[in-house]
């Protein structure tokens, strides 16, 4: 009797774990991101506003009506990037001006190209570099993306995960932008040269 009661514990336990793992998986693949990925992107949500608050230039890249344009950026996935619009529209302001948040597709991008962006939140990985660049040089906007390796690839900012996290600046980007951050900020990021 008490072999079976091990054996159907076993069982549970192993269903139950199996469950769990298959609950794990689709979650991340129904939403286009790995577990790691997902957690960067939660942190990145974090990490963004310092991020933008130490552009020097912030109050010049105010739209016509005071507010920080930002664009949350998405390859395929407006579900993901609708999440990420409405947890940064719940800080109201970063630096102590209003935000507007617009979510946009790579695709589709370009319909702002005339306008007056702050930054691009980047939420899908796999972003072209040509991009960053574009938006980034053309444009003078804070690229941010928290996925490995974009910062690397172009993106102004993103994280730099060690025994900590931090914030990581492309420093060769940044200039070719034009963009420049507060000397406290720097202090504590971790800055990439090309």
């Amino acid at each position: 009797m008490e072999g079976k009661e091990h054996h159907r514990r076993t069982i549970t336990t192993t269903s139950f774990l199996w469950l769990l793992f298959l609950y794990v998986t689709t979650t991340s693949i129904a939403q286009g991101l790995w577990p790691e990925e997902n957690q960067r992107l939660s942190v990145g949500i974090r990490l963004f506003p310092a991020c933008i608050s130490a552009d020097m230039k912030l109050a010049e890249k105010r739209t016509a009506n005071g507010k920080l344009r930002i664009l949350v950026l998405h390859e395929q996935d407006r579900l993901q990037a609708g999440v990420v619009a409405d947890k940064l529209q719940e800080l109201d302001q970063i630096g102590g001006y209003p935000l507007q948040i617009d979510i946009v597709s790579q695709t589709s991008i370009d319909q702002y190209k005339n306008q007056q962006i702050a930054a691009l939140f980047i939420t899908s990985p796999g972003i072209q570099s040509e991009l960053f660049d574009n938006w980034v040089i053309n444009h003078h906007t804070l690229v941010f993306s928290p996925f490995a390796g974009d910062v690397m690839r172009g993106a102004v900012a993103g994280l730099h995960v060690s025994d900590r996290i931090l914030p990581i600046v492309n420093m060769t980007q940044a200039k070719r932008g034009a963009i420049s951050f507060k000397p406290f900020f720097l202090r504590i990021a971790k800055t990439y040269h090309e």
